[in-house]
């Protein structure tokens, strides 16, 4: 718990020190007006936005692990989500939303093994819409980045894009091959045999490769369902373009609205893939630069400010505050089902 706290702590103080350096020489009142004229509408079609987002990323996890658990329900999907997007939004890289799924997954009854290749299609299918959609922004939205003098951020944003590329081929290797999996799981046990018996060392190393039997197993019968893979992949690509779209209500709501909307998710496409190099959670401090360098090619500065807390807060924090009170909901449940058998 503390150091969930820590992290939401250091992605504020990252964000809001960004912002308020950056902007230290605009008017908080010109800014404050801007606020409370805003179109609380557009805000809310924005808001809206990053639900059908999460949403349908929990149609794309409950449609994979139906293969596997078909008792799992679509709120249970949902939670498993909200929960890997809390810990994605406060964990360097996103790190942490897979294994807090998994543990989920686990305890609603599905083997360890099967829900890490479930975890591993869906990571693995979300990347490579991620690569294949930004790949079509890139071809027909680079010149934006010409447009602009920065050309330092745009060799980070092609950085951005091939390391993107490089974890799904990483990704795809290891689901498909058992030997290079295993590899990697023993080096990783290795050291746990300093600190156990050797009987217990051997029993821990057949059971895991017992679950990874059961991984490989799921994630070869799932990737040659061709039909899962494409309603998935259709699914994602609707999520990527809901959210690429965000930015578009934020500056339709403050009243930017002479704009060039696939410019727009143009921008918002190379801000996830600079971000995406950022290894404080959350990409906070280059989220944020990357969000004024390129905006700023477009915003008076009044609007900018606005228009980058307004995005943050809807595709970021929002994460954390919906995130952490599915986290609660959670805990009180099972505070309570405890307290219920303590009684009996």
């Amino acid at each position: 718990m503390k150091s969930r706290l820590f992290n939401i702590i250091l992605v504020i103080a990252f964000s809001f020190g960004f912002i308020a350096y950056q902007f230290r020489s605009i008017d908080i009142a010109t800014v404050w007006t801007g606020l409370k004229n805003a179109n609380i509408f557009w805000l809310l079609g924005g808001m809206g936005a990053m639900f059908l987002y999460w949403l349908l990323e929990s149609l794309v996890l409950h449609r994979i692990s139906s293969e596997v658990n078909s008792r799992q329900t679509v709120g249970q999907s949902f939670k498993i989500t909200m929960a890997g997007q809390f810990f994605n939004t406060i964990t360097p890289f996103a790190s942490g939303g897979q294994p807090a799924q998994l543990y989920m997954l686990n305890k609603n009854g599905m083997d360890v093994g099967a829900g890490s290749s479930v975890l591993l299609i869906k990571f693995i299918l979300y990347q490579s819409m991620l690569v294949i959609n930004s790949f079509f922004v890139l071809i027909f939205g680079y010149r934006y980045l010409m447009n602009g003098a920065i050309p330092k951020l745009s060799i980070m944003i092609m950085i951005g894009f091939t390391l993107n590329v490089i974890v799904i081929v990483a990704l795809i290797t290891v689901g498909k091959s058992k030997r290079v999996a295993s590899f990697i799981v023993h080096m990783l046990l290795k050291p746990v045999g300093f600190f156990i018996k050797r009987d217990k060392y051997v029993a821990l190393k057949h059971t895991v490769d017992q679950k990874l039997d059961s991984f490989h197993l799921e994630s070869t019968r799932m990737s040659f369902d061709l039909k899962l893979l494409v309603q998935c992949s259709l699914l994602t690509t609707l999520q990527l373009w809901l959210f690429f779209a965000i930015p578009y209500f934020v500056l339709q709501g403050i009243g930017a609205t002479q704009l060039d909307i696939f410019q727009i998710i143009a921008f918002h496409s190379f801000i996830i893939m600079f971000s995406s190099l950022i290894p404080i959670p959350g990409g906070s401090g280059g989220a944020e630069l990357s969000f004024s360098l390129l905006f700023g090619l477009i915003l008076n500065p009044a609007r900018l400010v606005l228009s980058l807390f307004l995005w943050r807060f809807i595709t970021y924090y929002s994460c954390i505050l919906l995130g952490s009170l599915t986290l609660m909901l959670k805990e009180k449940k099972s505070n309570k089902l405890i307290a219920m058998t303590e009684t009996k």
